[in-house]
């Protein structure tokens, strides 16, 4: 597995590992309807501006064939907490999860940050996605939750946070330790 920063190139690729991961992912979570109806043609698009804007940090996971299968994305805080920087995006494909690949993205991501001068960060999860132990296990802590509407649902969104992001690059090294 390689991780690198995202180029434009990289948009449809992103575009389909978000819709398919979002498919795999929250099949349960979120109406069936609603997942079905998710275009790539709409988020490539999305991707595109945002890769051309470089405001944000983004890198993808790429397998063993230069397939992408994973990616993050993030910068400046959009909401009201006292944190410098944010996670946007953070999706995987299925067949990729669990195996530590999660993990080392975010890892990169912080050191990405680190050199920005960043030192926090908050990332929103909806609640009952059961991805949110991975950043509980890397010591973010709950700081607040809010109703979010999905399609015609209203779910619930958790907002974990790190006041100090270099918590992660230490917690994932001994996540790592433990799995060599």
């Amino acid at each position: 597995m390689n991780i690198r920063r995202a180029q434009i190139t990289d948009a449809a690729e992103i575009a389909k590992v978000h819709v398919k991961s979002w498919q795999q992912s929250y099949r349960g979570l979120i109406e069936d309807d609603y997942l079905s109806q998710m275009s790539v043609t709409e988020r490539e698009q999305r991707w595109s501006e945002w890769l051309d804007q470089k405001s944000h940090i983004v890198l993808v996971l790429e397998d063993e064939n230069q397939q992408l299968c994973g990616f993050i994305s993030g910068g400046s805080i959009r909401s009201q907490h006292q944190y410098e920087s944010e996670v946007y995006a953070f999706y995987l494909l299925k067949e990729v999860q669990q195996k530590g690949h999660g993990t080392k993205l975010l890892k990169m991501f912080s050191e990405k940050l680190i050199t920005l001068g960043k030192k926090s960060m908050i990332v929103w999860v909806l609640k009952d996605n059961p991805s949110k132990q991975a950043y509980i296990s890397l010591g973010g802590k709950k700081i607040d939750e809010e109703q979010v509407m999905i399609g015609k649902q209203q779910l619930l969104e958790e907002c974990f946070a790190w006041d100090d992001i270099a918590l992660i690059l230490t917690t994932a090294k001994n996540h790592t330790d433990l799995n060599t």
